[in-house]
């Protein structure tokens, strides 16, 4: 939010209060207008909530509680909502079993989306991309159990890892299910994902990744794939690079954010090694030193570089690695973009 306001004072454009597109990150829905200066050319969304289901916040504390039962604070002066219960957290494994996920299949999710969608399809030229509401197997785990707890699971309860990695599989492909059965012929891109990367590794061992991790995510990507002939697109941060020949092998056409600054995420390398198997969608910028802390030559140059790295042969769309943080100058944001534009086309 605080980057988005930065720019449109800027530019000096009146400021309209942005729908907030994601309230876990504060992503809003930038105006059409700024889209358009940018050359942004993929539109979407989050499928509806459930009907049985509302966002409420708390305004004295800040807080408030997904249809799943976890609990999210944003503490005074924070950019971002951080979670704050995780309602597995003490559960046994046969509470784990009982616990009531929501209904993947609830009518509300998709109740307005087949419209939406069918309307952009028809009447506009932009890719369409459907996001997933939820993290990967993986990460929705952690969210349940918490990462601490589930970090003890990985060591001495593998069978809490397994369940819970099977049941938000299953949920997942019944959701999957739900909004493809309505919106698959109007959608290129599918997003899923799962965070299993940090600046210098992997977040746990990729053993446990190919055991009980990876053979679940082939299946929901498999699901999908029989629902429509979108590409799917895979958000996974972090020094990944070892990891990229599973996610090749399951299914992934398009990885995403591609963290450059991360150890072994160098850009060059990355296209040569993978390039033919995969697209990248991101690693356009670097988000953490230069986009923030740089100067305007920096980030034209920063810009140019990733483009010559990622762009020859195809399998390259723009964008900043992750989210444009709060402390971005909007003049940095503006050049990123320009460049982008000016540099980054197919002849």
């Amino acid at each position: 939010m605080d980057a988005y306001r930065g720019v449109i004072n800027y530019l000096r454009w009146e400021w309209k209060e942005p729908k907030i597109f994601d309230t876990f990150q504060q992503i809003v829905v930038a105006d059409e207008k700024l889209r358009e200066r940018f050359g942004a050319d993929v539109r979407g969304s989050f499928p509806d909530p459930p009907d049985n289901w509302t966002l409420k916040i708390d305004p004295e504390e800040n807080s408030y509680i997904d249809e799943w039962g976890i609990k999210y604070h944003r503490p005074s002066g924070g950019f971002y909502y951080d979670i704050a219960r995780h309602p597995l957290e003490s559960a046994s494994l046969e509470e784990i079993k009982k616990y009531k996920f929501p209904d993947p299949y609830n009518p509300g999710r998709v109740k307005r989306l087949k419209e939406r969608y069918k309307n952009l399809y028809h009447d506009t030229d932009y890719a369409l991309i459907i996001y997933c509401p939820t993290g990967g197997v993986f990460e929705h785990s952690y969210f349940l159990r918490g990462i601490e707890k589930l970090y003890e699971d990985m060591a001495s309860n593998l069978e809490v890892i397994d369940c819970l990695a099977a049941r938000v599989a299953e949920w997942q492909m019944g959701f999957w299910d739900n909004v493809l059965s309505a919106i698959g012929e109007y959608v290129q891109i599918v997003q899923v994902g799962d965070d299993l990367g940090h600046q210098d590794g992997l977040l746990f061992s990729p053993q446990i990744y190919k055991k009980y991790y990876k053979p679940r995510e082939k299946m929901i990507i498999s699901s999908i794939k029989k629902k429509t002939n979108a590409k799917i697109y895979f958000h996974c941060c972090g020094a990944i690079y070892e990891l990229i020949p599973d996610l090749i092998e399951i299914g992934i056409d398009i990885l995403n954010p591609v963290q450059i600054r991360a150890k072994g995420m160098d850009s060059r390398k990355l296209k040569k090694e993978f390039g033919k198997d995969i697209t990248f969608w991101g690693g356009g910028c670097d988000p953490q030193k230069i986009l923030p802390y740089g100067s305007p030559k920096d980030v034209e140059q920063e810009v140019r570089k990733r483009i010559d790295d990622f762009a020859p042969g195809g399998g390259f769309v723009f964008a900043s690695v992750h989210n444009i943080q709060a402390n971005t100058s909007p003049q940095n944001i503006q050049i990123m973009f320009e460049t982008a534009l000016e540099y980054g086309r197919y002849s």
